[in-house]
């Protein structure tokens, strides 16, 4: 299995980064033609997401949603993070998405997303591709 990674660098500790763009350049760095990837983070406070790319409202929203989903919880977690690892467990840190011609089979409306969940900080992402 060939593999690709790059770097997110977040600014926040809650962060929506599109990163479409950097997995169709993995594609074409890996010279793909055409099957599945897996677009994989392999962190425990950060998520992949695929949503909605044309209305920027939709990550503020998104962003909005996850603090309305974590009440106040009496964390045993030493760190003050378990709420970012809960956030993880439910989005999950990986997904599978089609390409063809060296390009992510998206639909029209739909972007790749990073999600910082405990930032700020300088995240992997690696590409797999599975053909």
């Amino acid at each position: 299995m060939r593999s690709h990674t790059f770097h997110v660098r977040t600014t926040a500790r809650e962060q929506i980064v599109l990163i479409t763009d950097q997995v169709n350049a993995a594609l074409r760095a890996l010279d793909a033609g055409e099957g599945v990837c897996l677009i994989f983070t392999p962190h425990t406070t950060a998520a992949i997401s695929i949503n909605e790319d044309a209305d920027p409202d939709v990550l503020e929203d998104l962003t909005r949603a996850f603090r309305a989903m974590v009440p106040e919880v009496d964390f045993r977690h030493g760190e003050g993070n378990s709420d970012a690892h809960f956030l993880s467990t439910l989005i999950g840190v990986s997904k599978d998405v089609p390409f063809g011609d060296g390009r992510l089979l998206l639909g029209r409306w739909q972007g790749i997303y990073f999600i910082e969940l405990d930032g700020p900080r300088t995240r992997d992402v690696i590409v797999y591709l599975r053909k």
